[in-house]
């Protein structure tokens, strides 16, 4: 699991499995992490493409490999490759945003040398219709439906390769967004593409001035806030100034959000990365359970006087715990899922199944069990990860509207073929799933899951004081399977395991 997760490359577990069982899945694993870790791309690419294709890994798991082999072929800048995975396992669309899968369609295009194509491709990317009514020449209202390009998305795309915590290459993907924005502004002045001119021009310089940098980034903030702030983050992680430099570019970049942060939603605040700000984790139950579970062991070790070796407990709880403790993140428990986790604990049978291989004797483990005592650590997890108190008290309530749910099912019904794959695996698992139904298909997520999307969607659409980005804390596939489409959609994330975390966190 240290190696699936974390992408841990152990040498001496290459050659434990090369002598020891060289067909295992966990061979060609332990193979891709070393060779990720040593910056072979295309090695690790293509080894972790052979591991998604084994039987070993169920549907969640090999979508999770499949994933990890396209970044890889990106980062090699493998396009004709990665296009190839992306067409021959359609699935993986749900595990990728459609930016990236444009970004690697863009960068495939042009290294192919049709230019023109690719920079078509991002003018259709930023394609719309709307009907609008107008009168005609008779004084009638007509509707009409005109097309037009969003280009201040267009423009975002700039930023795209630079927004990862491991950069992706920027050409040709970001000769093309040039491109195409060159062909929507050409009989047109943009005060935006001569702010990005006027930084490029000044980067170029030896050395780069920060008050040039600064007044571009102020400028910018006066139209468009969050763009403004990335002019400062894209210098930052330039490499072009010295500690000293970087701490008045850090500084500056501090005053400008502090002017502007009412401005700034919380779903924009994971681009502005140098700031540091401490995300809110909204916990789901499957975590708490872990940190019920060891509650329980704790007591159970000192009423039977024994050592509890929980080797496959999951002790994600615990560092999320010790972050908070640190100040780094905000932790957060919505009403549903206290009240999961109240009624989960109350279900002894499932919680004795957890202990079905240690060594306690049944009568200590139902003495630790109590009602009254399990109640209490209940409440003590409760008070542990639920920390931040939401100004608005109504937060929750707001949330869970007409347009949030048209939103979330329309979202969902996009993917319905992901989910369908999921419910089969999870009833296989347990046939007792209660899933919810969109478009006479009942295969997606329950309805506390779709509270907590629609709360956290309410969350990271807000500017909430002192907080970045909004995350939720799961290893449930119904959040972590479509996890970069929740990102994409509606500007919040998802993290299941302290790799993950850590990479909000940079």
């Amino acid at each position: 699991q240290l190696v699936f997760n974390h992408d841990i490359g152990l040498e001496q577990l290459v050659t434990w499995y090369q002598q020891n069982d060289p067909l295992s899945p966990w061979h060609t694993l332990s193979r891709a992490a070393l060779f990720a870790q040593n910056n072979e791309e295309l090695n690790a690419a293509r080894e972790y493409r052979r591991a998604a294709e084994s039987e070993e890994y169920d549907y969640e798991h090999s979508m999770i490999l499949y994933r990890k082999s396209i970044i890889h072929l990106a980062h090699a800048e493998q396009w004709k490759e990665a296009v190839e995975l992306l067409d021959t396992k359609p699935a993986l669309r749900t595990a990728i945003t459609k930016r990236f899968q444009l970004y690697l369609k863009v960068s495939f295009t042009a290294s192919n040398q049709k230019t023109n194509q690719a920079t078509q491709l991002l003018k259709d990317f930023v394609r719309y219709s709307k009907e609008v009514e107008e009168e005609n020449l008779d004084g009638e209202i007509e509707t009409k439906t005109i097309t037009f390009f969003a280009e201040d998305e267009l423009e975002t795309l700039r930023n795209y390769p630079f927004e990862h915590s491991r950069e992706l290459p920027a050409d040709p993907f970001l000769g093309r967004v040039t491109a195409a924005l060159t062909a929507l502004q050409r009989n047109k002045r943009r005060n935006r593409h001569s702010f990005d001119n006027r930084f490029r021009n000044e980067m170029q310089q030896t050395p780069p001035t920060i008050m040039a940098i600064y007044d571009i980034a102020r400028d910018a903030a006066e139209k468009i806030p969050i763009e403004g702030l990335t002019y400062l983050e894209r210098a930052q992680n330039s490499g072009k100034f010295n500690p000293s430099e970087m701490k008045t570019l850090y500084d500056a970049e501090r005053a400008l959000f502090a002017t502007h942060k009412l401005q700034i939603p919380n779903s924009s605040r994971r681009y502005l990365k140098n700031l540091a700000l401490p995300p809110l984790v909204v916990v789901d139950t499957n975590i708490l359970v872990d940190a019920l579970v060891d509650k329980i062991a704790h007591n159970l070790e000192l009423a039977s006087e024994t050592s509890l070796d929980l080797f496959e407990h999951d002790n994600f709880h615990k560092v999320l715990k010790s972050r908070a403790d640190a100040g780094r993140i905000n932790l957060w428990l919505p009403s549903i899922v206290k009240h999961e986790l109240t009624e989960l604990s109350k279900r002894h049978g499932k919680l004795k199944a957890k202990f079905s291989s240690s060594l306690v004797k049944p009568e200590v483990l139902e003495s630790v069990l109590d009602d009254a005592k399990i109640a209490k650590l209940v409440d003590e997890i409760i008070s542990e990860y639920s920390r931040w108190k939401p100004l608005d008290i109504h937060t929750e309530r707001d949330a869970i509207d007409e347009q949030s749910d048209q939103e979330i099912s329309h979202f969902l019904a996009e993917f319905s073929e992901i989910y369908d794959e999921l419910t089969d695996m999870k009833l296989r698992r347990d046939p007792k799933q209660n899933r919810t139904e969109i478009n006479g298909k009942t295969i997606f997520p329950e309805p506390a899951d779709r509270e907590i999307m629609a709360i956290c969607r309410n969350l990271a659409s807000q500017s909430l004081e002192g907080l970045g980005s909004i995350l939720v804390a799961t290893r449930d596939g119904d959040f972590t399977l479509t996890a970069r489409a929740f990102e994409e959609r509606f500007g919040y994330g998802i993290i299941k395991n302290s790799k993950m975390l850590n990479s909000w966190l940079n």
